[in-house]
């Protein structure tokens, strides 16, 4: 090794014993040295710890500290192995390109095996695994570095990016996984508020259509009111005409519908959990008020936007909607409006919609996430699958035990 320069990296791994990190460190300062990186971890009673050292003010010579550094085998019976530390060998966390990965769904043999060799093909490292649920369902949470990753001359590097991303979903599709990607800006970022598009995530299917099978048979066909139009200007017509229908019914009638609404199984749960993790909700509807405030109300949230039929002094529907009428495109200026008034950042955002073009306002959140998404969906950082919502805690590195000790009883920690 250069005594020029004397960082070394130290790695130890073997049977874990009280004391070792105190003594490793100790050793460590008795020689001069400055710990500037570390990672530690112990499982199932084996340790592993890596260190980068640097020893800016002994006089020593490189061979004699790192002779010195080996003798922690003897003190604490693990295997040491030391290395000179080489800034261009990609150790500099400033040239990392980290994202998070999470899978989840019903295990399978083969699943582990895939997927790592997906990025092995794209020469794509995986800096750290760990599995957050095992069992029936499987869920697992990877660090990988695509800083390495094998790619063509002159390609944009976003766009190689993008397609390695779309690739890695094909591949969960077709292991019947979920996969949800974040980028380093995002995962590292303290996430303040998650936005939810009521109709597409939170309603139960079949209320949902129950909803509008009793609207169209009893009332009247308002079935654009929920299932939306395509172009922004056709939707708000349908909401301006559909108000107007309405007109001179009494309101009691139409709340009378809103029982029908109901939540689907988990979302009480997955809000009162994340609500206890500090974070802000917020319900986006483009349905009409007196539908589904009701259910807006039972849910507890932070914020419940959705749009409001102008009621006369007899309680009769006037047939006039409030401003602002909101669409598709006008979640966006909500969700803008909700970001000021917290005074937070785009990056502090995680939005869930079906990742249809009624959710669209979901990708420009800093993580958005398809919820059973449909075959043509918008450009998402990831999609769950499955019909339990409650599993998007597992994408917030929420581990089995520590949802289930809440779910007893507990409060959940992020």
């Amino acid at each position: 090794m250069s005594d020029k320069q004397k960082t070394i990296n130290l790695s130890a791994i073997g049977f874990d014993s009280p004391g070792l990190v105190s003594k490793i460190t100790k050793k460590v300062f008795e020689l001069g040295g400055n710990i500037i990186d570390v990672e530690e971890n112990c499982r199932r009673d084996l340790f592993s710890i890596f260190l980068i050292i640097t020893f800016p003010y002994t006089s020593d010579s490189t061979n004699s500290i790192t002779d010195s550094l080996k003798s922690i085998e003897d003190e604490t019976g693990l295997k040491v192995i030391l290395e000179e530390y080489d800034e261009g060998g990609g150790n500099d966390l400033s040239e990392k390109e980290n994202h998070l990965i999470t899978i989840l769904g019903m295990d399978r043999p083969g699943l582990i095996a895939s997927i790592s060799g997906f990025f092995l093909k794209h020469n794509i490292n995986i800096e750290n695994c760990r599995m957050i649920a095992r069992g029936e369902f499987f869920s697992m949470e990877m660090l990988i570095d695509s800083m390495g990753m094998i790619t063509g001359l002159n390609l944009d590097r976003n766009k190689v990016i993008d397609h390695w991303k779309s690739e890695l979903k094909d591949l969960c599709a077709g292991l019947d996984q979920s996969v949800v990607i974040q980028s380093e800006n995002i995962f590292n970022k303290i996430q303040k508020l998650i936005v939810f598009d009521l109709e597409s995530t939170l309603l139960e299917d079949f209320s949902l259509k129950d909803f509008l099978g009793t609207i169209k048979d009893e009332l009247i066909s308002i079935d654009n009111t929920i299932r939306f139009l395509e172009d922004d200007k056709g939707q708000m017509e349908a909401m301006v005409g559909n108000a107007k229908m309405l007109k001179n019914i009494p309101v009691r009638d139409l709340e009378s519908f809103s029982a029908i609404l109901r939540l689907s199984p988990g979302s009480s749960e997955l809000i009162r959990v994340l609500k206890s993790m500090g974070f802000k909700i917020a319900i986006l509807s483009s349905g009409f008020d007196l539908f589904v405030k009701k259910i807006l109300q039972e849910a507890g949230v932070d914020y419940a936007f959705s749009n409001t039929l102008q009621v006369d002094e007899n309680d009769m529907v006037t047939g006039e909607l409030e401003e602002p009428i909101i669409t598709n495109d006008t979640k966006e200026e909500i969700l803008q409006f909700i970001m000021n008034v917290e005074k937070i950042s785009r990056d502090q955002v995680i939005a869930i919609g079906d990742g249809s073009t009624r959710s669209h306002f979901i990708k420009n959140a800093g993580l958005s996430i398809a919820f059973k998404p449909g075959k043509k969906s918008i450009q998402t950082d990831g999609f769950l699958s499955s019909d339990r919502i409650i599993n998007l805690l597992y994408c917030l590195g929420i581990p089995k035990t520590e949802l289930t000790r809440y779910l007893e009883g507990g409060v959940a920690e992020k």
